[in-house]
């Protein structure tokens, strides 16, 4: 039993991991916690239900999915964001929070008024399973882990050996002196809105590939659990938040398996508590911003 929710527990982590390295590259390059990134996710799971129902191909409704979130993100970032972090102190960092916290709501009650207030059927889902031993795995699960494991490994090598990763390094760690060197912040800020949209919207094909259903209240969830794994792992390190991602898949099912489901949620939170007080920094913290 434990062992089965321990493999459970891992491939829910490369969902949550989608989350929270979403949150941590926009906190390391913007200094912003973008609250409407978990939502970006369920805009993308309703396109794909639109586009599908509209009669796309399940490719091209892939591609419009992705479209219409990076789309609806860099509108955000240039009427919302962008204006609300030309204050400075504290200003900087509140008027972007609550402003995104408003956006995310805003589209939750829009997708709701489109497609109704009730989960719906996602149109393309696995629900086959595979026996390894004595174990059952979910292989859309499976696919799922899969795929955010090769998106993040070749966000990390964008980020550590690209030319375009040492600018947003740059970036994160003084934008100032970025700028000075000849560095285009403003460029390196929307390229970076639109990478994490897609990855959200990505995230929430696979939430709805995985489950089969989609909702559009769905981004609460993994709006906390991908900021809980981004503060475990360490803020704005982009290895720090799959490892929190990590920690956060185990914690559950361990807490699953010993004690029931629910006090799922409370063991999270109990281990971030943990991690705050033991290593306020995270487990990685990024180095830019270290």
């Amino acid at each position: 039993m434990l062992l089965q929710q321990l493999v459970n527990g891992i491939l829910v982590s490369g969902i949550y991991a989608l989350f929270a390295v979403g949150f941590a590259i926009v906190f390391g390059i913007m200094g912003v916690l973008n609250m409407a990134h978990a939502d970006f996710a369920m805009v993308a799971a309703f396109a794909m239900v639109w586009s599908i129902s509209a009669g796309v191909n399940p490719v091209m409704g892939v591609l419009v999915s992705i479209v219409v979130t990076v789309g609806v993100a860099l509108m955000i970032e240039r009427v919302v964001i962008r204006p609300a972090r030309r204050f400075g102190g504290d200003a900087g960092v509140e008027l972007p929070l609550i402003a995104t916290l408003g956006c995310g709501l805003m589209l939750q009650n829009v997708v709701a008024l489109l497609f109704g207030n009730k989960a719906m059927v996602f149109p393309a889902s696995l629900r086959a399973y595979l026996r390894v031993g004595g174990l059952v795995v979910s292989q859309s699960l499976l696919i799922s882990f899969g795929v955010a494991l090769a998106l993040i490994a070749l966000l990390e090598l964008l980020v550590r050996r690209s030319d375009f990763g040492r600018q947003m390094r740059a970036v994160a760690q003084n934008r100032a002196a970025a700028e000075i060197m000849g560095i285009n912040a403003t460029a390196i800020v929307v390229f970076s809105m639109a990478l994490t949209s897609a990855l959200a919207g990505v995230a929430g094909l696979l939430v709805g590939f995985s489950y089969g259903l989609v909702s559009p209240f769905l981004g609460l969830t993994y709006s906390i659990k991908g900021l809980i794994a981004m503060i475990i792992g360490g803020v704005g390190s982009v290895t720090g938040a799959a490892l929190g991602a990590l920690v956060i898949g185990l914690t559950e099912a361990i807490t699953v398996a010993v004690w029931g489901s629910q006090l799922r949620d409370l063991s999270v939170f109990l281990v971030l508590l943990a991690v705050l007080l033991l290593r306020p920094s995270g487990l990685l913290p990024s180095a830019a911003r270290g």
